[in-house]
């Protein structure tokens, strides 16, 4: 037992061979306030999270389909004659395109009247109500489009228009006594990738364009001269990474145009799919580094409060005996 006390670095003295003194008292309580702030910040800096970007090439995401979350408001087109139709460079093209898409039809003051499940089975020259759409532009209705499309990984376009509705647009156009449609319109939201990973990465991450064009709204000048919006969309696949997901979004920007259209207008909007991919990752300091600080925190902070200690009780002691010298002489 002897033998292993001989290791003790800490070793006790007598309380009867050691003394308290006011100083030491209030240096030891300066040291503890000094080592409570310390600690706060620490773990503050514990609980913080950095992100970090970097860009690379990633050759084993292509292929397959791309998540295009929508909802748009035509307040001056009824659903009746509202379709959304996609191609692409592979030559696809697809009239009335489905997905998990829903038409909501709107009053005059957009209050929403009732939701529509968008339709897949139409094609050029598909039936429209008459006497119901004749209602429906009496009535000032106008159209949501909200929900979601699978469109592939390829550069191309989707847009809204009536382009499904064909010859029988004539018919409408007569009936209501106009010459061609008006395609104004707000993007209340539009973004690339799976919704609930897109809500994620906006709670959590500071970086990143994920819905540029949310609030974009455009109205013709001139209802009676066909207006046609084009918005070109520049689309970068982008990975975000915290501690405990990683996820697989778009990112992209957007410019965009409009021309007066002599052919039947619509609402276009055409995009390109980067070759690059952005990465966000998340980091924060490591637990052992966090106890590392901590321990650097104690001893140091103890350290100098022992320095300072035993310099301020030197001069005092000598400053002490100078004075009762003087008094002795």
């Amino acid at each position: 037992m002897n033998r292993i006390k001989a290791f003790d670095a800490h070793r006790k003295l007598p309380s009867d061979l050691s003394e308290s003194t006011t100083l030491g008292a209030a240096i030891g309580i300066v040291a503890m306030i000094v080592m409570g702030f310390l600690f706060i910040y620490e773990i503050k800096e514990f609980m913080k999270t950095e992100e970090y970007s970097d860009m690379y090439i990633d050759v084993n995401r292509g292929g397959g389909k791309l998540v295009v979350n929508i909802d748009i408001s035509l307040p001056r087109m009824p659903c009746d004659i509202v379709s959304l139709d996609q191609q692409d460079v592979m030559g696809t093209h697809t009239v009335n395109l489905a997905g998990d898409l829903h038409k909501v039809r709107t009053d005059e003051r957009g209050n929403e009247i009732e939701v529509e499940k968008h339709s897949q089975d139409h094609d050029y020259g598909s039936n429209i109500d008459f006497e119901r759409t004749r209602k429906a532009f009496q009535a000032k209705e106008g159209c949501i489009l909200r929900g979601y499309i699978l469109v592939n990984k390829v550069p191309g376009n989707f847009h809204i228009s009536s382009h499904a509705y064909g010859h029988l647009l004539q018919e409408v156009f007569r009936q209501n006594g106009i010459s061609t449609i008006d395609v104004s319109h707000r993007i209340n939201h539009l973004s690339f990738g799976e919704e609930k990973d897109l809500t994620y990465v906006r709670k959590n991450f500071k970086q990143g364009v994920l819905n540029p064009l949310n609030g974009m709204q455009k109205v013709p000048k001139d209802v009676n001269t066909g207006t046609t919006y084009q918005y070109y969309l520049n689309i970068v696949p982008t990975t975000y990474q915290s501690t405990w997901h990683t996820l697989y979004v778009f990112q992209f920007s957007a410019n965009g145009n409009e021309v007066n259209s002599g052919m039947l207008p619509a609402l276009f909007f055409r995009y390109e799919i980067s070759p690059n991919t952005i990465k966000f990752s998340q980091e924060s300091i490591g637990f052992l580094h966090f106890l590392v600080q901590l321990s650097a925190i104690i001893g140091g902070v103890f350290t100098i409060a022992s320095v300072v200690d035993s310099v301020l009780h030197k001069v005092f002691g000598k400053m002490l005996k100078k004075s009762s010298d003087v008094r002795l002489t």
